[in-house]
């Protein structure tokens, strides 16, 4: 998954996702899917984003090709926002490769945000230094 700056131009978000897919198809390497997510808010903004452009990328590829799209994308930081690769267990890249990564479902009323975490007290935690 890449998660692109949505502000970036489109040409330069094309640039960088079709470099990435040229290396995964490096040495042999196969792209099964490409899911473009489209724009999406992000929980916590990222270098001062709040929103990008989400891509799952499903492929079978080689350990070099997955280091050389990390080296490119880490280059790349004013278009690549974040990004994570994951290896699948046979069963899950088998359901991957025929039906692609579906787009997450967001079950909340528009508007509505996450609850905060810790309990909302504020202030220090019991057990911390004093």
């Amino acid at each position: 998954m890449i998660v692109v700056n949505a502000d970036a131009s489109e040409e330069r978000q094309q640039e960088l996702l079709e470099r990435v897919q040229e290396l995964l198809r490096a040495d042999g390497g196969v792209i099964h899917h490409v899911d473009d997510w489209g724009r999406r808010k992000i929980a916590y903004a990222m270098d001062k984003q709040p929103e990008g452009r989400f891509v799952v990328m499903t492929c079978d590829t080689s350990a070099p090709a997955i280091e050389e799209m990390r080296r490119v994308l880490s280059i790349s930081r004013d278009v690549a926002l974040r990004y994570t690769t994951v290896r699948l267990s046979r069963i899950e890249a088998e359901r991957a490769i025929a039906n692609g990564a579906p787009v997450p479902v967001d079950d909340r009323p528009e508007g509505e945000g996450r609850a905060p975490r810790g309990g909302g007290r504020g202030g220090r935690q019991r057990g911390g230094r004093r």
